[in-house]
């Protein structure tokens, strides 16, 4: 999510916002180059549902992986990719090992950031966008 979106976000009642896929894209995030280059590349479509009519469902970025399990009644963790998977796609960047989570924001993310500078750029775009909504405010 990006300052704009949060102010929207804010705007319809929110309290707070999910930035996961933005963090784990950041560039202290631990993972391997690959998964933060999925991200990065994606647009808002490069993502997929799982088990979408189960629980629990989990959205996963597009990769031959997910794709082949998008049709599948239930998807369940442990049983479908171990953690063996996990660590594969994690740390050395196997994308097919495991799920690769991340949500449609990814589409409004095109570079690997330090987080001290996604933060800020989110909140003084948050507060930019904000600011200029006052200008819609009635005169009293």
């Amino acid at each position: 999510v990006d300052g704009p979106s949060m102010a929207a976000a804010f705007a319809l009642g929110a309290e707070g916002i999910q930035m996961g896929t933005r963090m784990v894209s950041a560039a202290e995030s631990p993972v391997h180059d690959n998964y933060k280059r999925l991200v990065t590349e994606a647009d808002a479509t490069d993502t997929v549902v799982l088990s979408a009519h189960s629980s629990p469902a989990y959205r996963v970025m597009r990769t031959r992986f997910s794709e082949s399990l998008e049709q599948e009644a239930s998807v369940v963790m442990g049983r479908t990719v171990g953690m063996e998977g996990v660590l594969k796609l994690y740390f050395e960047g196997d994308l097919n090992a495991g799920f690769a989570f991340g949500g449609q924001g990814a589409g409004r993310i095109d570079e690997v950031l330090p987080v001290r500078q996604i933060v800020h750029e989110t909140v003084q775009d948050f507060y930019e966008v904000v600011t200029a909504l006052g200008r819609f405010a009635p005169e009293v």
